[in-house]
């Protein structure tokens, strides 16, 4: 989900912390932050929301609920104010009125629609949103449409709540019914696709006609135009499992679907209309808008939801003594409403939180907030006593460890394959349709495309390994594969089969045991991880120290296009250090200069008498948005060798 930053900003009265460190906070504590773009003035988060969080999560005011309790700052309700402008004329009784302010709504089976909320609004105009609407939507990828269109997709964005508008005049009448499909109707989406329904289709109907598919896309019966003056707008809640299957049938997924899979809670159906209703009435009103009475339709009610929790539980599943006032503190943070019975602490679970059914579910809410970094991890939670080590994992560190302190990179390798003993009856692609028996197959791939890259990723020689899951006809079982490739442009390393047997001899002093190879390649060497780890004795402790995280390393985007690698050597008088030199290339050569690699350095006698240096740099030209053309790359190493040559006693080879 894309994260504006200053949206969340919106949600408190001071500034939030730079984005860096909300990058790191929400990734140690909540959901793993995948990057960080920066849109015009604003930065944008990509984050991965887990399904035990998308109940909540998939909104702006989710992730802003989370930095409220991980940094302990309080926040509003809403990013801004909603309110009805003061010439609307908001109908809120239950009295006949304008007919087309009394909409019927029917839902033929609670199990499918478990609330549905409607409301007529007349006398609006269509035309482009505000300027704060428009950079709002913009920012996480959101294309602005019209003012009703980017109103839905506000409310969706800041609470969760997927909204719908239809054009009231183009529905036929003022019942609406929540139904599932006859076989053989149809349906013309918005983006002009024929769907043919279904009786497992949930369709929202004027009685005889689709409107809608729900929860997933409108249909162009009823749909918004430049000439809309009348709608009804929508605020439901479906059948999370329901929606999912039919949004696999119909092959469409939308951001309305995607949530409504994760499941929400019908509870927030009436504050999303409230705020949709406010901030179209802001944006799209006219002196004869008049608003029509919410018509809610909610079969069955929530239940609120309480558990009960107590300190010594809380000690009992962490291992970790917390008091029972940093206990409260934590859900104070939260928001919830909590009382005391005895030992046990009462919590009245928000509606949204539907991730929280158990009293371990409140228990890892105050885990991961008091910090899992505290908890100690080498006792067993339960008795006290230290835990039986794991004999695979703790060998596969200890060559971990050993390969990375060489040089070495682990990969992953894709378990399916061109070829195998298992086919698969359903795969994930033509040239995919066999689990892999061996690893070698991919480790010769992955060390045959790494070296094309080797001057961008700044590894003049290739060396990977992987510890994997091989399947054969009669077994599955764990290999160990390491790999060593020179890129051919690389002079004076030693080769690849000569690494390869060193590691090997290393290895074998390192584990005091004798590796047997299961392949005959003699560019990567592979053998059987369980059969090697079953003739290694029982580890007694865990003594491995895993490699240090340099907490202040940042990774920032590949670019996309093509790179082109140039050299360049010049003479220059034996006082001159390499750093002189490199500057001035590199002035010359940003912003496209992307890595760059002393390769060469010797010093000659001139026929003069006097004594030169060489240096020979290699370059990484790229750009982040476009491919580079020759005359681009022509002129950057002109622009270098004539700044080189303009100095006293240097010459360009």
């Amino acid at each position: 989900m894309k994260v504006s930053y200053k949206w969340l900003n919106e949600y408190f009265d001071g500034k939030l912390p730079p984005v860096e460190k909300l990058e790191e906070v929400l990734t140690m504590n909540s959901s793993e932050v995948e990057g960080i773009e920066k849109v015009d003035r604003d930065y944008v988060l990509d984050v991965k929301i887990l399904p035990n969080m998308a109940h909540s999560c998939l909104c702006h005011r989710g992730i802003a609920r989370e930095f409220s309790v991980l940094l302990n700052l309080p926040m509003k309700k809403h990013s801004r104010d909603f309110s009805f402008p003061a010439s609307c004329q908001i109908n809120n009784s239950t009295e006949p009125g304008i007919s087309i302010l009394n909409l019927e709504i029917k839902i033929e089976n609670p199990d499918d629609c478990r609330r549905y909320i409607g409301r007529v609004i007349t006398g609006i105009e269509i035309r482009s949103s505000p300027e704060w609407l428009k950079k709002h939507l913009e920012a996480v990828g959101q294309r602005s449409i019209n003012n009703l269109v980017d109103a839905t997709n506000f409310v969706m964005l800041e609470l969760g709540q997927p909204m719908h508008v239809f054009d009231a005049d183009k529905i036929g009448g003022s019942l609406i019914e929540i139904k599932k499909a006859k076989i053989g109707d149809s349906l013309r989406t918005l983006d002009g696709k024929e769907i043919v329904l279904d009786d497992s289709i949930l369709i929202i109907s004027n009685n005889s006609k689709a409107l809608a598919i729900a929860g997933i896309k409108g249909g162009t019966l009823a749909e918004i135009s430049a000439d809309t003056r009348n709608i009804v707008l929508e605020s439901a809640n479906f059948d999370p499992v329901l929606i999912r299957k039919t949004a696999q049938k119909i092959k469409i997924q939308t951001d309305a679907s995607k949530r409504y899979e994760n499941d929400l809670t019908p509870e927030l159906a009436h504050e999303a209309m409230d705020i949709l209703t406010k901030l179209i009435t802001e944006i799209a009103c006219t002196k004869d808008t008049k608003v029509g009475k919410m018509i809610d339709n909610y079969p069955r009610s929530v239940i609120k939801n309480e558990l009960g929790v107590s300190a010594s539980e809380v000690e009992k599943v962490l291992g970790l003594k917390i008091s029972e006032d940093e206990i409260i503190k934590i859900f104070n943070q939260f928001g919830f409403i909590n009382k005391k019975e005895g030992e046990q602490l009462i919590i009245e679970v928000p509606a949204e939180r539907l991730d929280l059914r158990i009293k371990e579910d409140l228990i890892e809410e105050i885990g991961r907030v008091y910090g899992y970094d505290k908890l100690d991890g080498s006792k067993n939670i339960i008795t006290g006593t230290k835990g039986k080590i794991n004999k695979q994992f703790y060998y596969a560190n200890k060559i971990k460890n050993i390969l990375y302190d060489r040089g070495f990179s682990e990969i992953y390798g894709y378990a399916f394959a061109e070829k195998g003993d298992i086919e698969l009856a359903n795969s994930v692609a033509p040239e995919k349709k066999f689990l892999r028996n061996n690893l070698t197959d991919n480790s010769k791939e992955y060390l045959e495309f790494n070296a094309r890259y080797a001057d961008l990723i700044e590894m003049p020689q290739i060396k990977i390994f992987e510890i994997g899951k091989v399947f054969l006809k009669d077994d599955e079982h764990n290999n160990f594969i390491i790999g060593v490739k020179t890129p051919t442009s690389v002079k004076g390393l030693k080769k690849d089969q000569e690494v390869i047997k060193e590691i090997i001899v290393e290895l074998e002093k390192e584990l005091n045991i004798k590796l047997v190879k299961i392949n005959k390649d003699e560019t990567v060497a592979e053998f059987n991880f369980d059969e090697m780890v079953a003739k290694l004795p029982e580890p007694k402790e865990y003594d491995i120290e895993m490699p240090a995280v340099d907490k202040d390393m940042r990774f920032k985007k590949i670019s996309v296009y093509p790179f082109t690698v140039r050299d360049v050597a010049v003479f220059v008088p034996e006082n001159i250090k390499q750093e002189e030199v490199w500057n001035l290339i590199k002035n010359e050569a940003e912003p496209l200069l992307m890595k760059d690699r002393l390769f060469d350095v010797f010093t000659k006698k001139m026929p003069d008498g006097s004594a030169k240096t060489s240096y020979a740099f290699r370059l990484v030209l790229q750009s982040y948005d476009h491919t580079l053309s020759e005359e681009e790359i022509s002129g950057v190493m002109s622009r270098i060798t004539t700044k080189l040559n303009a100095q006293k006693d240097w010459q360009v080879r």
